[in-house]
């Protein structure tokens, strides 16, 4: 009789958590500024799939899974893409970074992200209406390379880079004007932008 319980209780929690677990695929995710006009933003998130010659589409649904539950970790509603890239190599990857938002109607969960520092708190943005009445404080780089590198972990370096520059000049926005990828056996991210406060 112990045993059906515990059996049954399991069975109970698994639900539970099968049912939070369903809330990401109620997130949207747009490459339309207008789908996110007037929503709170709350921070970046990224996902990358990958696999030895995988398929395009499957590699883009999955890293699109991927984004959606970390969005939804957030209290998201909506992600803004930024980057939508596919690498062909012998690893096939798709890169997807946005930006989260919510309307309100989703708890906001706390940043459980321990090394919140300042340039993590920095925006990247690649919509002009973003940076209108800031104050320009000059131009920042990023720029990351390796050997048959993956394509989201160089953005990642070159990011990180191009934030930490950012946050010597007081900035809490970049607006991006470059972010290229370069296949070739030494992978690089090259990316540049304009700081703003």
């Amino acid at each position: 009789m112990r045993k059906l319980f515990f059996l049954f209780g399991l069975f109970f929690l698994s639900q539970i958590g099968f049912s939070q677990n369903k809330d990401w695929e109620k997130i949207i995710v747009t490459k339309n500024p207008e789908d996110v006009k007037g929503l709170q933003r709350l921070r970046e998130v990224s996902a990358e799939a990958a696999r030895f010659y995988g398929k395009q589409s499957k590699l883009r649904d999955e890293a699109t899974k991927k984004l959606k539950q970390e969005a939804a970790k957030l209290g998201a509603t909506a992600v803004l893409l930024s980057v939508d890239e596919f690498a062909m190599s012998p690893i096939n990857n798709v890169s997807l970074v946005g930006m989260c938002f919510t309307d309100g109607s989703v708890p906001i969960k706390e940043n459980t992200d321990t090394e919140a520092t300042a340039d993590k708190e920095i925006i990247l943005t690649k919509n002009p209406e973003d940076i209108k009445g800031r104050t320009r404080l000059g131009d920042v780089k990023g720029e990351a390379s390796q050997l048959f590198g993956m394509q989201s972990r160089l953005r990642k370096d070159a990011t990180e880079k191009m934030k930490e520059q950012a946050t010597k000049l007081g900035a809490t926005i970049i607006l991006v004007t470059t972010d290229s990828f370069t296949m070739t056996p030494v992978n690089n991210v090259v990316m540049e932008g304009t700081a703003y406060k």
